[in-house]
């Protein structure tokens, strides 16, 4: 009885390591990727600007002073501060449901549907009207996004820089727990008045020149549970019973090996 009962440990041994090995393709990143090839993205990056968009703009020029009313007002802690304060920041420009901004002087401006880039280059043509070499610098004030589910960290990021790809994104929520199904992210944009919802598989070299490697501001990121932790959760209220049980089997097995 001794030796049937070290043969079924040795079994159950042996059947987690042979599980643990054959798990590591559900886990790694880009599994099939030449470490001595480059790859070139096939898909241009590109950052448009959408409704409810909040763009800092701010205009300068040879002469500080013609260019004072084509700026908004400095604020800072919700009120307007001088120009000594050590907390301002310019007052952003909200983008409205119909893509426009209202800008000093100019006034309304269809701004939805191109880039930060463009935008400024746009600017600076009509300003050069009142303007002598005209310099726009344009940030994006509310670029975020969310990222949910089997991660460590789930929540809302903003993001400084108008590039972050997924792994970014990924980063920022702590990484992906080893419970994630990494073949299978869910990616939602807003592009206009519709939604866009697609899959990603993270262990895939392909992945890379997919539209969706970079993220869009606003873009939700869902990463799904695998079974084993949708199972382990449902086991989870029957824990108690579960060990109650476990030691009562323990207790009748000692009684047979003695």
């Amino acid at each position: 009885m001794h030796n049937n009962f070290g043969w079924i440990i040795l079994f159950l041994l042996g059947g987690m390591l042979f599980a643990s090995c054959g798990s590591r393709k559900k886990v790694v990143y880009l599994q099939d990727v030449d470490i001595n090839k480059r790859i070139k993205a096939e898909c241009e990056y590109k950052t448009v600007i959408h409704a409810d968009d909040l763009l800092s703009i701010i205009v300068s020029c040879d002469d500080l002073e013609s260019a004072l009313p084509f700026n908004t007002p400095m604020i800072g802690l919700g009120r307007e501060v001088n120009a000594t304060s050590t907390q301002q920041i310019p007052r952003g420009y909200l983008v409205d449901k119909r893509g426009e901004i209202d800008f000093p002087v100019l006034g309304k401006l269809k701004v939805e549907g191109i880039s930060r880039n463009e935008l400024a280059e746009m600017l600076k043509e009509k300003l050069s009207v009142y303007l002598k070499n005209p310099i726009v610098t344009i940030q994006f004030q509310n670029f975020k996004v969310t990222v949910l589910g089997e991660v460590r960290n789930p929540g809302s990021y903003k993001v400084v820089s108008e590039r972050v790809s997924l792994f970014d994104a990924l980063g920022m929520a702590g990484d992906l727990q080893i419970n994630a199904i990494r073949k299978n992210v869910l990616i939602m944009r807003e592009q206009g008045d519709e939604k866009i919802f697609a899959r990603v598989d993270l262990t895939s070299s392909e992945f890379i020149d997919s539209p969706f490697f970079y993220l869009q501001q606003n873009d939700v990121v869902y990463v799904e549970p695998n079974r084993g932790r949708i199972a382990g959760g449902s086991v989870s209220a029957f824990l108690p019973y579960i060990l109650s049980s476990m030691s009562t089997i323990v207790a009748l097995v000692t009684l047979i090996v003695k």
